[in-house]
C-alpha cells in the first residue's frame, strides 16, 4: 500500500490484491469504528477508480481507492493506555503459533474487533501486545462477543488470502459445544430453517426464523443429557450470523443462558 497524500487516494498493492473493501478500509484506516467506515462507502464517500462501491466489492491491485480528507483526521484508538496494562494474559491465550498463523482461544464478553461502541477487540490488543514482532496480524474468521473458542489469526498477507480461500470453498469444519436447556428425544437434530436479521430496540439485531430469509443449516449432536438440559457438539453447515442461537431457540429449546 502506497502512503495516503494531499489527495487522500491509495493505491492497491499485490499483497492486498482480492479484498473487500469493508475489510480493507478496516485494515488501512486503524481504529475507525466499522460503523463509520460502512457509512462512507454507503454515501459515496468511498471510491474504486472513481466509481461508487459497496462494501463487498472487491479491491484489486493497482486500484486507486479514494478516501475522505476527514476520515484520517478523525481521533482513532489510543494505544498507550494499553501498553501501560498488564496485557500477558495475552501469551496465556495463545494455544498454537507458527511463521504463518496463531491460533487462539478467545474468551467469551470480548468483542473481535473494535467498532461502534467497543473502543479494543482482540485482535488490537494482539497488535498492541506484539507491535514489536515483524507480523500483521490480521483476523480470519471472527466468533460473536460472547462466544468462546478458538480464533485464527494470520501473520502474513499471503497466508490470509490462502485461509480466506480455504474457507470460502468450504474447507474449514466448525465445531462448537453449546449447553442446551430443554427434554431431547434424539442423538441428532438437523435443522433446515432460513433466518433473517431484525434490529430491535432492545437487543440490537437478532437472527430470526424467516423462510424468506437466506439459507441456515445445523447440526447438533447429543454428547451427554442432565435433568433438564443436554450438551451438544454442534456444527453449522452454513455460516450465518447468530444461527446457533437461532436455531436452538427455533427448537424450543435455547442454549443455557440465552
Amino acid at each position: 500500500m502506497k502512503d495516503l497524500g494531499i489527495n487522500n487516494k491509495v493505491i492497491v498493492s499485490r499483497d492486498d490484491d482480492g479484498m473487500r473493501l469493508d475489510n480493507y478500509l478496516i485494515k488501512i484506516i486503524k481504529g475507525m469504528p466499522k460503523s463509520r467506515i460502512y457509512r462512507m462507502i454507503r454515501k459515496g464517500e468511498v471510491r474504486i477508480n472513481s466509481k461508487r462501491a459497496k462494501p463487498r466489492s472487491r479491491v484489486h491491485v493497482n486500484d486507486t481507492v479514494r478516501i475522505p480528507p476527514y476520515a484520517l483526521n478523525e481521533p482513532k484508538t489510543n494505544f498507550s493506555s494499553v501498553r501501560k496494562n498488564d496485557l500477558r494474559w495475552i501469551n496465556n491465550i495463545v494455544i498454537f503459533e507458527n511463521d504463518s498463523f496463531l491460533l487462539v482461544n478467545k474468551p467469551s464478553g470480548l468483542a473481535v474487533h473494535g467498532g461502534s461502541g467497543i473502543h479494543l477487540g482482540l485482535i488490537e490488543l494482539l497488535r498492541s501486545f506484539r507491535e514489536k514482532r515483524n507480523e500483521h496480524l490480521e483476523l480470519v474468521h471472527r466468533l460473536d462477543k460472547d462466544t468462546s473458542g478458538c480464533l485464527l489469526v494470520s501473520k502474513k498477507k499471503s497466508k490470509l488470502r490462502k485461509l480466506h480461500e480455504y474457507f470460502r470453498e468450504g474447507k474449514v469444519q466448525k465445531t462448537y459445544l453449546g449447553l442446551m436447556v430443554g427434554k431431547f428425544t434424539q442423538t441428532v437434530y438437523e435443522i433446515d430453517q432460513p433466518l433473517k436479521i431484525i434490529s430491535t430496540p432492545e437487543n440490537g439485531r437478532l437472527a430470526v426464523p424467516d423462510d424468506s430469509g437466506k439459507k441456515a443449516k445445523t447440526k447438533f449432536f447429543l454428547m451427554e443429557k442432565y435433568k433438564n438440559s443436554a450438551l451438544f457438539k454442534i456444527e453449522p453447515i452454513t455460516g450465518k450470523t447468530h444461527q446457533i442461537r437461532a436455531h436452538a431457540k427455533y427448537m424450543k429449546t435455547p442454549l443455557a443462558a440465552d
